[in-house]
C-alpha cells in the first residue's frame, strides 16, 4: 500500500516537472542572448548543382528596450563587390511587427520593408524578410508533440501555428533541452501545407561569454534545391569572431547609418 502511495507521489511529482508546448517555447525565447552582440559571418548560397556564392556580413544586435525586452539589429555585407555596402536594419516593436529597412548601393537610399514583402528572398538567400525578424508573433500557439533525440542531443519536439503568418501553415522545432536552442526546424507552406524549408544547427553549440552559441546554421529550401548556410568566420588566433555585452553605439541602429555607414 504504501508503495502504490509511494508511486503516486512520484507520479504526480513528476506530471508537475514535465514541460507544455508554451513553456518550453518561453524558455527558447527567454534564453540568453547578452544585452549586446557583435559578429562576423559567412553567408554561402548554394544552388541545385552545387555550385556556391561566399559573402561576408558583419551584424551588431542591441536590446534597446529591456523592460519588454525588445531588440534592434543591423547587418552589414562586406563582400564581394556586388553586395558590398548594402544594410539591413530592423527594430523590433513591442505591439507590432519589427521595423525592416535596407539601403542598397546602387539604389543609394534607404527603404522599407513593407509587410507585404515579409515572404520575399532576404538578398537571395534561402532566409526570408519574415524569416529575419528578431522574435516570432505573440499570437503563436505551441503544441509539445513529443521528446525524442536528434543529432545526439535530447529535444523537445513543438509544433507551432501563428495565425498572423502570411508564409507557413505551420513550424515543427527540435528544440534541446540543455541549451532550449532549435537546432532543426521544419517549415511547412502556407498554402499547400507541405514541407518548404528546413533549417539545421551543425556543429558544436558552446558558451562565448557565458552564451550559448550556435556556429553554423544551414537552410534548405526543398523544391528549389537551393541552399544558404550561414556560418561564423574565424579571427587570426582561430576563435570565433563573436562577441556579447560589449558597447555599441546606438547610433548605428538608425537610417541614417543604413544611407551613410557612420
Amino acid at each position: 500500500m504504501k508503495w502504490k502511495m509511494m508511486m503516486a507521489v512520484l507520479s504526480c511529482s513528476l506530471a508537475l516537472l514535465a514541460m507544455d508546448g508554451p513553456q518550453v517555447h518561453e524558455k527558447m525565447r527567454n534564453r540568453d542572448g547578452g544585452k549586446t552582440m557583435h559578429s562576423v559571418m559567412k553567408m554561402t548560397l548554394i544552388d541545385k548543382n552545387g555550385e556556391s556564392k561566399d559573402r561576408v556580413i558583419e551584424t551588431w544586435t542591441m536590446k534597446h528596450d529591456e523592460t519588454n525586452d525588445l531588440s534592434q539589429s543591423v547587418m552589414e555585407f562586406k563582400s564581394p563587390a556586388t553586395v558590398k555596402g548594402t544594410r539591413f536594419l530592423q527594430i523590433q516593436n513591442h505591439d507590432r511587427d519589427d521595423d525592416q529597412w535596407i539601403f542598397l548601393p546602387a539604389l543609394n537610399r534607404v527603404r522599407r520593408i513593407a509587410a507585404t514583402e515579409g515572404n520575399a528572398s532576404f538578398m537571395g538567400s534561402d532566409f526570408t524578410y519574415d524569416d529575419m525578424k528578431l522574435q516570432d508573433s505573440d499570437n503563436a500557439s505551441h503544441i509539445l508533440l513529443r521528446e525524442e533525440s536528434f543529432d545526439g542531443r535530447e529535444c523537445y519536439i513543438l509544433e507551432s501555428k501563428d495565425p498572423d503568418s502570411k508564409s507557413y501553415a505551420k513550424l515543427i522545432s527540435w528544440i534541446t533541452k540543455e541549451h532550449f536552442i532549435p537546432v532543426k526546424v521544419e517549415f511547412y507552406d502556407l498554402k499547400s501545407n507541405e514541407l518548404s524549408k528546413v533549417m539545421t544547427i551543425e556543429g558544436d553549440i558552446q558558451k562565448i561569454d557565458g552564451i550559448w552559441t550556435v556556429f553554423t546554421t544551414r537552410m534548405k529550401s526543398i523544391q528549389e534545391e537551393h541552399q544558404t548556410v550561414l556560418e561564423l568566420m574565424r579571427n587570426k588566433n582561430g576563435a570565433p569572431f563573436i562577441e556579447y555585452n560589449k558597447p555599441i553605439n546606438p547610433a548605428r541602429f538608425t537610417q541614417n547609418y543604413l544611407q551613410t555607414g557612420k
